[in-house]
């Protein structure tokens, strides 16, 4: 089992948690201090390769890890995880606390969008967190890290109505889980995530904002690994956020299945002429459920009009 690991600041690694089995697909940040603490589990099916890069990097215990939200791909392993740490406390909004203890309706709702064979054979069952290992997070608290440093948090809805954000206290940066969207290494470019039930752009283009407000050092995307031209990447995002809810919103009365093919059309198109490659397209394309996109932002846009 390939083990990826790369110190990226004072006491602060990015795990390269093989998500579905590939690299480069998943980044969890592990913050090796007094009170080690990591930043997002990822899937049940994915935990076999985060343990294995904690366990190279003699990591026996956490005092806590926490997720930036509840999406399988973020949060799926909770359960298994915290069985594995018993010792760690499990970091999640408010709002979405209750899914982890009794995991049922997520799992479901997950289901209705990817597929229930799909969902179990690629990302994995979940188990339920135990109610007393819950840590409720907000707006305005803070993780401890150990000697004076922690983790602030700010609630970023708009990906998802549980979403959070962890600005480090030492050295500025930011771990922005789905907030701004995706950012592969392959090139580099911002791409939206738009999912039901929860996507509003209006709510989410409000967070990328705050979190420019804040200055951090970098971007650190669970998809993919921290980015450092903080400014460009969230112009790029509410960039292309807007242009996709507007592209959608003409695309009234088509199918499901042709305004997805129309919006990835759309988007490659807009890519070629920003000048980048076919490979580097390709890389974003085999991991965009693009009918899932074009979902969210039409229940965001019959919402609105109702």
């Amino acid at each position: 089992m390939e083990v990826r690991t790369t110190l990226i600041g004072e006491h602060l690694y990015l795990i390269d948690a093989w998500m579905e089995e590939r690299p480069e697909r998943l980044a969890c940040y592990l913050f090796d201090t007094p009170h080690r603490t990591l930043v997002e589990v990822g899937p049940s099916r994915t935990l076999g390769h985060l343990i294995a890069a904690l366990d190279a990097l003699g990591v026996d215990d956490l005092a806590s890890f926490v997720v930036t939200h509840i999406h399988l791909d973020h949060a799926g392993g909770a359960g298994q995880m915290a069985a594995r740490f018993p010792k760690a406390s499990v970091g999640v909004h408010r709002r979405g606390a209750r899914h982890l203890v009794s995991p049922d309706r997520l799992w479901q709702s997950a289901a209705g969008v990817f597929g229930e064979e799909w969902l179990a054979e690629t990302w994995g069952p979940m188990e339920p967190v135990p109610e007393d290992r819950i840590l409720t997070l907000d707006e305005g608290d803070r993780v401890p890290l150990g000697n004076g440093r922690y983790l602030d948090v700010l609630y970023t809805p708009g990906h998802a109505k549980h979403h959070i954000v962890f600005q480090d206290s030492a050295e500025g940066g930011m771990f922005v889980g789905d907030s701004v969207g995706l950012c592969y290494p392959h090139g580099h470019f911002v791409e939206p995530v738009t999912p039901p039930p929860d996507f509003d752009p209006v709510l989410q283009i409000d967070q990328l904002h705050r979190m420019a407000e804040r200055s951090p050092t970098f971007l650190g995307f669970a998809h993919f690994g921290p980015e450092y031209d903080v400014d460009a990447k969230l112009d790029e995002a509410e960039r292309r956020l807007d242009d996709w809810v507007r592209f959608v919103e003409g695309l009234e009365g088509l199918e499901l299945s042709a305004a997805a093919e129309a919006l990835r059309r759309h988007t490659h198109d807009r890519y070629r002429s920003e000048g980048f490659d076919d490979g580097d397209i390709a890389a974003y394309a085999e991991k965009t459920n693009w009918e899932m996109q074009v979902a969210g932002i039409r229940q965001w846009l019959a919402s609105r009009s109702g």
